[in-house]
């Protein structure tokens, strides 16, 4: 299988890559880096060929809209993600993901001006995919059930917002020492967790019909966002959201986590140890104030969540930057 990739009005390929043969798969991967640097175009990638998978990760920046061009010459499996690079500089809502099957394909995406972002990208084989994600549910029943059509098919037919869990799993790819002889092995893994993140989204979307969300719900969640990151430190609750932005609790929490993939309590904790890593990469304060200054009452609290969400604990992050 050949996939490749460009942009176009340009010469230089993203990726142009031809899947190697599956024998000897397990001593079979290769990686590198690109960089493409010409006005108004900045990107650097990440590249992984196996047998399997094909993987991009991309931080990209235009200031001018642009087109990329992809192709690919047999049937396979491919999860694109496009999320900002930093949640302090773009809207939450420039973020989406989505899977679909491919029988072979010439594609291109506009993608308008946007600062930086992360374009990630993992082409599987269908063979690899059907081994690799071994999920037990009518949603991904009904996917095999549409890709034995032979027919183009998304999961869901609108993308969704990337979660924070993906996110955290497309860092990890990234940004992963691990030694070459066990790598196959840990993307394996990798790419499963973040299969399975996927589809538990896409689950929720399909199943709760009560949580159907029309246009004035979006707007209201939308708000929601807003009032958080605006008083993240001391939000308010579930019930006063629901009376602020004039939507029931039950909507609120269930529409909240199908529109953004993630619960509200989750969402904060988010924006509190963003906050918290800022501050004390930025700023000269003692970790008691760092912690008082995003929420926590006690040093203790804010230690164990900074570890939790980042799995070192505070004052070691300086090191790790």
């Amino acid at each position: 299988m050949i996939v490749k990739a460009k942009i176009q009005g340009y010469n230089e390929w993203l990726f142009w890559e031809e899947f190697p043969q599956q024998k000897n798969s397990s001593t079979q991967l290769s990686e590198k880096y690109i960089s493409i640097t010409k006005s108004p175009i900045q990107i650097e990638t990440y590249q992984i060929l196996s047998p399997g998978f094909f993987i991009l990760h991309a931080e990209m920046s235009f200031s001018e809209e642009i087109a990329i061009r992809s192709e690919i010459d047999s049937e396979a499996i491919v999860c694109q993600f496009i999320l900002p690079k930093s949640e302090q500089k773009n809207h939450i809502n420039f973020s989406k993901h989505n899977i679909r099957y491919v029988p072979s394909a010439t594609d291109s995406y506009t993608i308008p001006a946007q600062g930086e972002f992360i374009y990630f990208l993992v082409i599987l084989t269908k063979a690899y995919y059907e081994q690799l994600a071994q999920i037990n549910s009518n949603l991904h029943e009904s996917f095999w059930e549409k890709i034995a059509l032979g027919n183009r098919v998304s999961i869901v037919e609108e993308d969704l917002q990337v979660t924070t869990e993906m996110k955290h799993v497309i860092d990890d790819i990234k940004k992963t020492t691990t030694k070459k002889e066990l790598k196959l092995m840990y993307l394996n893994a990798k790419l499963l967790e973040l299969l399975i993140y996927q589809f538990e989204q896409f689950s929720l979307c399909e199943s709760d019909h009560e949580a159907y969300l029309k246009d004035e719900d979006i707007t209201k969640l939308e708000e929601v966002i807003t009032i958080l990151k605006a008083q993240f430190v001391t939000p308010p609750t579930h019930r006063q959201l629901s009376k602020q932005v004039l939507l029931n609790e039950f909507k609120l929490r269930s529409g909240f986590k199908k529109y953004y993939g993630t619960t509200i309590h989750n969402y904060i904790t988010r924006l509190r140890m963003e906050e918290a890593k800022r501050l004390i990469l930025s700023e000269h304060k003692n970790m008691y104030e760092i912690g008082s200054s995003v929420g926590f009452k006690h040093q203790a609290s804010f230690t164990h969540a900074f570890k939790k969400y980042y799995g070192i604990l505070p004052s070691e992050i300086k090191g790790k930057n």
